[in-house]
């Protein structure tokens, strides 16, 4: 059976690809080749082969292609994602840096600004105590980081404000800006009591000086016009006390800056007050026991009866008791003065001269400097007198005034 298969199959194939012949002639001779049944079949299955494999790789290669497009496009859209975000994460980046450096700028602006307010605070109180040569009675004063305040008579305990690292502890918020900003509360705080006691201290001073009778912004405007003084006008904010150190463009706030202004203002004014009390003729002019004998204004004279002026105080002690100076000053005169003996006039300054008549004798000389409670002579009973005593003027601007309003205001300053 299968060898008649074989016989129907093969007589099938040499029907269709029967044994052929092909002539080739040349130069006259004739050559053939043969090309039998088998032949045939095998180069048939050899293209067919040929043409199924290429027909595969085509198919296959067109199913690559298109596998490897789509790759691609995941690819690029994977490339354009990822290339968004980091354009995003760089963009963050960049204004997380512009954040952050512009809170610094502003957190060193702040640090800086109070480093200012408390080396100008420092400055305020070197101001002070430059200006009264003592530590004011309260006053602002700063030590070591930390502000104080004198005590005021009725308060005999410093007053001291809480410690920079235990007030920064205090504050709820660890932020430094949140630290900072309390400082500088703080040193508004004693800013303010600064401006308290030197406010206290003036008019202090001026109700004092308000004993003298004297219109004291007189007095003391009068000395200012025999200074020799002179020069550009420079406001005080604009001057090296209160400068901002190193930045010459920085600038502390306008009302950090107002208020230091005016305080720098009125320690000037109580400056020159206490100048006046320091420089006036305010103390006693005997330097021991006495008692007072005759006052100031109209008088009977003990020499003949009649009403006349006495320009003076009379104070009586023991012989030779000891004449003081009741204010710094230079000796003027030092000589005898008719009608008051032997004499001594002082000149304080502010248009105040003090005159010292009967004198026993004299322990200074012309030009001599003296200062208060210095001795000048012994009491006496020279010129026109009729007992031990002292005569005792004070003139200003050329007039003579009352010395009991002195000596009276004098009392309430060594009292303060």
């Amino acid at each position: 059976m299968l060898s008649r298969v074989k016989e129907a199959v093969w007589g099938t194939a040499q029907r269709w690809f029967p044994d052929r012949q092909i002539y080739h002639r040349s130069d006259g001779q004739v050559r053939y080749f043969a090309i039998s049944t088998g032949v045939q079949i095998g180069a048939l299955l050899g293209a067919t082969a040929l043409a199924g494999w290429l027909c595969f790789s085509t198919v296959s290669v067109a199913f690559h292609g298109r596998a490897i497009a789509a790759k691609d496009a995941e690819i690029e859209r994977d490339r354009i994602y990822y290339h968004r975000m980091v354009a995003e994460a760089q963009a963050n980046e960049a204004t997380v840096i512009s954040f952050m450096e512009s809170r610094m700028e502003e957190f060193d602006r702040t640090a800086y600004e109070f480093q200012m307010r408390h080396e100008t605070l420092r400055q305020l109180v070197s101001f002070a105590e430059q200006l009264t040569g003592t530590e004011m009675s309260p006053s602002p004063a700063l030590d070591d980081g930390r502000v104080l305040m004198a005590a005021a008579p009725a308060d005999p305990s410093p007053r001291e404000a809480r410690d920079p690292m235990a007030a920064v502890a205090s504050v709820t918020s660890d932020a430094p800006e949140d630290q900072i900003a309390y400082l500088m509360g703080e040193q508004d705080a004693v800013l303010a009591r600064a401006e308290d006691a030197t406010e206290a201290r003036l008019q202090n001073l001026r109700a004092v000086l308000r004993l003298t009778g004297l219109d004291i912004e007189d007095v003391i405007a009068d000395q200012r016009e025999g200074e020799e003084r002179g020069g550009p006008f420079h406001p005080i904010s604009e001057t090296d006390l209160f400068s901002a150190g190193s930045n010459p463009n920085f600038e502390l706030d306008d009302a950090f800056s107002s208020r230091i202004n005016r305080i720098a203002a009125r320690l000037l004014e109580v400056e020159e007050l206490e100048d006046f009390v320091t420089s006036g003729p305010l103390g006693v002019p005997i330097g021991d026991t006495y008692r007072r004998t005759s006052d100031f204004g109209v008088r009977i004279d003990p020499f003949n009866g009649r009403p006349t002026s006495h320009y003076g105080l009379d104070f009586a002690a023991y012989r030779r008791a000891p004449i003081i100076a009741t204010g710094p000053g230079e000796v003027i005169y030092a000589g005898w003065r008719s009608g008051y003996g032997r004499t001594v006039e002082i000149d304080h300054g502010y248009g105040f001269v003090t005159r010292y008549g009967h004198l026993h004798e004299i322990a200074v000389r012309r030009g001599d400097t003296v200062d208060r409670g210095q001795l000048i002579g012994g009491m006496g009973s020279t010129g026109r007198s009729t007992a031990t005593h002292l005569h005792y003027e004070i003139w200003y601007n050329g007039s003579a005034i009352d010395p009991e309003r002195l000596l009276r205001a004098g009392q309430y300053v060594q009292q303060g």
